[in-house]
């Protein structure tokens, strides 16, 4: 009996093996067919050109803006100022200050100012409250691009300021000697990458105060965009939705019908040139950081760009990417039920994605109807990760 059953385990071994193998050559045969197509050359090939393309137009609209900063007479009005003085040393945004409100409204209104900030100068005593509310009122045109920039590093400021009085409060309770050495140390630690960060989360809506200018009582930190992460989540969709077409084909043909279930060749079908096409995107966003963040393309510089924990960030997300978009094609065939439709709908759905997702702008700041409609693409999905 031993001796049966051990045999009986040998065979289940060996076939699921064979089994293993045959999917394996499977998907090397799918991924040899896209190389040989050129619908999947062209979308392999748009991948670098696109993303070149996004980052000359990155380029060309990245000059200088400007934001109207107003800190009113306070106990931290020096400290904002100097601050938000520091960050404008590598940053395209910069700030121009003012001497009182009416002055920001004006350049707001003139439009020499992509927007601007009136910091109450009780914002130290409304902050230790809680009632902040209404402390920082913002003046955004219809035109304005980085106001949410803007509020985020004014927002960064003030938390800096009031974690540091936090801090100092606390251990001064302990003793002078204590509190010398803890802001010694927390001066020397606070950039240094040894600290943890915070990521802040606030409400998108946006009161209309008039056809020509917002004014906002509370700061708010709008989703951002990028455009290149955006384009290449596109390609991929595009790709996996070709995908669909190949599996009608497929079984058309009854190509794989003694090796795969329909259902499990339809998913392959849509996930293979997903990952094809992630390949490319990969490479080219590793690069394109390289970049920004080296300058150049030396080679020990893109090389140390990203580490083993951004490699593996990236990697997941296209990987999560790649299942959303195959559920996603499966509820669309649930609901295109004829080639001719897939077909027709590719188009559709790029386009779709390009203006609803958040790909090259937000339309849902500006549109709310826009923030429902951005939910229906697997791409804003991507650009959330």
């Amino acid at each position: 009996m031993e001796e049966k059953r051990d045999m009986e385990d040998k065979e289940y071994g060996e076939k699921k093996l064979y089994r293993i193998k045959q999917y394996r050559i499977w998907i090397g045969l799918l991924v040899k067919r896209l190389c040989r197509q050129p619908i999947y050359i062209v979308l392999a090939v748009m991948v670098p050109l696109a993303g070149y393309a996004v980052g000359i137009l990155e380029g060309v609209g990245s000059g200088t803006a400007l934001a109207a900063v107003c800190a009113e007479e306070g106990t931290w009005s020096d400290k904002i100022i100097s601050l938000l003085s520091e960050q404008e040393a590598d940053n395209a945004l910069q700030f121009v200050y003012c001497d009182d409100s009416s002055e920001v409204e004006r350049l707001v209104a003139a439009k020499e100012a992509d927007c601007g900030f009136v910091i109450s100068a009780q914002i130290e005593e409304k902050v230790r409250s809680g009632e902040w509310e209404g402390s920082i009122t913002a003046y955004v045109t219809d035109a304005s691009s980085i106001t949410g920039i803007a509020k985020e590093q004014i927002a960064g400021v003030v938390f800096r300021l009031y974690s540091e009085a936090c801090y100092q409060e606390y251990m001064g309770q302990i003793s002078e000697e204590a509190l010398t050495y803890a802001m010694r140390a927390y001066e020397e630690h606070l950039a240094d990458d040894s600290t943890f960060a915070f990521r802040y989360l606030y409400d998108d809506s946006v009161s209309q105060m008039g056809s020509d200018m917002n004014v906002i009582n509370d700061i708010d930190v709008n989703q951002a965009v990028f455009p290149i992460k955006g384009v290449f989540a596109v390609l991929i969709f595009i790709g996996g939705l070709c995908g669909m077409l190949e599996y009608e084909r497929d079984k058309k043909e009854q190509r794989f019908l003694r090796l795969a279930p329909n259902v499990l060749t339809y998913l392959v079908d849509i996930w293979v040139p997903t990952l094809f096409l992630s390949v490319p995107v990969i490479l080219c966003l590793w690069i394109n950081d390289g970049i920004r963040f080296g300058g150049d393309l030396m080679p020990g510089r893109i090389l140390t760009v990203w580490n083993g924990e951004m490699w593996w960030k990236q990697v997941g997300d296209l990987l999560l990417y790649q299942i959303i978009i195959v559920l996603y094609c499966v509820v669309l065939r649930v609901l295109l039920r004829t080639t001719e439709a897939i077909a027709a709908a590719i188009p559709i759905l790029a386009l779709g994605s390009l203006l609803c997702a958040p790909v090259i702008i937000r339309l849902g700041t500006y549109l709310p109807v826009f923030t429902i409609l951005e939910k229906l693409f697997p791409v804003s999905f991507y650009l959330m990760l």
